[in-house]
């Protein structure tokens, strides 16, 4: 299966705050996704989440999918 490198204001990762991260193309609350700083592993729902409560993120409204090569 291809993986696809996301990016824009759709989450934040809990363990290093960076908002880059590979995983599905169709994202989904409990799909899993891997921060690209850090190689930390957690859900769609957590990274929204983190980034809505740090303030980072104030809206869902930007973000872009790529696929890996």
């Amino acid at each position: 299966m291809a993986t696809y490198f996301l990016f824009g204001a759709i989450g934040q990762c809990p363990q290093c705050g960076d908002h880059r991260f590979s995983g599905p193309a169709l994202l989904a609350p409990d799909a899993s996704v891997t921060c690209h700083k850090c190689a930390h592993v957690c859900t769609v729902d957590v990274a929204i989440h983190t980034a809505l409560q740090s303030g980072v993120v104030k809206k869902l409204s930007d973000h872009r999918v790529v696929q890996d090569r």
